[in-house]
Parts: structure tokens; sequence; C-alpha cells
């Protein structure tokens, strides 16, 4: 076991940004090791989830234990960068921590996060302008969608509006021990992309993984079976790991089975110029912030 603190590097996010494509290309590098279970979401103990996600810090460390000596940890869980109390947690549990965020145009992002609750269960207004609308009420309350795991996820607006806050906490307490890439980067250029973060890693940079693309739009093939997953998941991942302690989780195998993979219609243009013009303020603050240039989110 490493007599050290784990893990050495956070990918805190942003969802639907390419994260889970770098975490399973990060994840194939013999000088890293991150565990099987993405996005462990031990800190970040503002937000409120509604499971049990069943990890104490002994737990959480556990997660870790089968990493080599010498490897490099790290782990991915993409809610991090909407905590308030996440950056703080993660600079507690380990100072010298190096953090990995990912962003896209904030109007693409909202549309692929709608989607993907509406795969995952975590939405259930499957029209999208609908369900920006409702964020207000939301807040209040109100339509509620009944098998969400944490309140905040159906808050899309309010994501994008703190971008800029939450870069700037995790940017003044890691310093220069913060990489931002946007997605762009992974669709233009993979490979120089995967490099420049190898190099903030300080790990081997000739290492080439398998570049597939993972996380693509999917819907569930049985409505009954997600909601199965989503309410016992956790229950089974606890008998699962009494009994088959090396085995591939239960909940990855129904998963995989009840996905299907297909492509999403586009936003509706007149919808994407109105969201467009008013995260303007947002990716204006982010252009400095982050000192990268974003004219072809303002269009």
């Amino acid at each position: 076991m490493k007599n050290k603190l784990n893990p050495d590097f956070f990918i805190v996010g942003a969802p639907k940004c390419g994260t889970t494509s770098l975490y399973s290309y990060l994840k194939q590098h013999p000088e890293i090791f991150m565990p099987d279970r993405k996005e462990p979401h031990f800190f970040g103990t503002d937000l409120k989830w509604n499971r049990m996600n069943g990890l104490d810090l002994d737990g959480y460390n556990e997660l870790f234990t089968l990493s080599k000596d010498n490897s490099l940890t790290g782990e991915a869980s993409v809610f991090y960068l909407f905590s308030d109390l996440a950056p703080f947690e993660i600079k507690k549990y380990n100072p010298k921590s190096k953090i990995i965020i990912a962003l896209r145009n904030p109007t693409e992002l909202i549309y692929s996060l709608h989607s993907q609750f509406l795969y995952s269960g975590n939405e259930d207004i499957e029209n999208f302008e609908t369900a920006l609308h409702l964020e207000k009420q939301r807040k209040l309350g109100k339509n509620i969608p009944p098998n969400i795991d944490l309140l905040e996820k159906v808050f899309y607006k309010s994501y994008i509006y703190k971008l800029p806050k939450q870069i700037k906490v995790y940017k003044e307490l890691f310093k220069h021990n913060v990489h931002i890439i946007l997605l762009d980067d992974l669709k233009n250029d993979i490979e120089k992309t995967y490099k420049y973060i190898l190099e903030f890693l300080n790990v081997d940079t000739f290492y080439k993984p398998n570049f597939e693309i993972e996380n693509a739009n999917k819907i569930p093939r049985f409505i009954f079976l997600r909601d199965f997953m989503k309410k016992y998941g956790n229950t089974l991942g606890k008998v699962r790991k009494l009994f088959f302690k090396n085995s591939i989780g239960i909940m990855n195998k129904l998963e995989n089975i009840n996905k299907k993979e297909v492509r999403r219609n586009p936003i509706d243009p007149i919808l994407k110029k109105k969201l467009t013009n008013e995260f303007l303020v947002v990716v204006n603050e982010l252009e400095k912030i982050i000192n990268r240039d974003l004219s072809n989110w303002k269009k």
C-alpha cells in the first residue's frame, strides 16, 4: 500500500466536457492509477446527494489501494467544480493536489447535460426549453424529478453562471497546479492535448492510449431497468462486494445491457442564439480567467 496521500490529481469537471474520455485515456497510462469507480464524489459535502454514497474516508482511500508505490493516482468527479466546499476539502486532504478542469461551449454543455440526465433518470422533462423554464420552480422544491440523485443537477443555468467563480477558487487555492482544457482541444488535436496533460502530471509523454470516444449520447432501452438500477444500485453493489470482491460490478453489466447510443437532434437554432447571448457575460469572464480565445462560443 502506498504510504502517501491519495489521490495526486483530480478531474473536477465540468460534466459533458470530455471528462469520461479523459478518465479512460489517463487510466490506460502505465504510470497512472485511477480506480474503476469513476465519480466517487467523496468531496463536496455541501452537495446533498439523494443516495447512499457508502464512502467514509477509509472507504475512499481504499479505492486507491491497488495502485503501485510509484504510480500517480487520480480520480474524476465532475461535480466537484460546482461544489462550494470541494476545492477547500481537496486542499485540506492533499495540499499538493493537481487539478484538471475541462470546459466547453456553455449552451452545448447544458444541452448535452439535459440529454445525459434524461438517460440517467435525473430529468423527466424531455423538452429542453421547458426544463430550463422550470429551474426557478425547482429551486423552490417544485417539479423535482422523482428519481433525481442530486437536486442541483437540474439547475442548468446555475452551472454556467457559477463557472467563473469556481475556477477562480481552484486557481487561487492550487496556483500553478491547475490545468484547464477545452472540449474543442480534445476534438481538434487529441494527441497534443493528451501530451500536455501528461506533461502537467509529470509522467511519460510518449505513451499513446486507445483514443476512443467515451460517454456518447445515449438513451435507456428499458426505463424500468434504469429506475431499478437507480433505486437499488448501491444495495446490489454492497452485496456483490461481500461475495465477489474481484468481479465486475453488477451495475456496470446492467448499465451496458440497458444503454443504446443515439445521435441527438441539434438544439433549436432560435433557442441556441438566445442562450448564446445570455451566456456572453460568462464567456467573456472565462476568457480572462483562463487566458483563451473563446470567440467560437459567442456565435
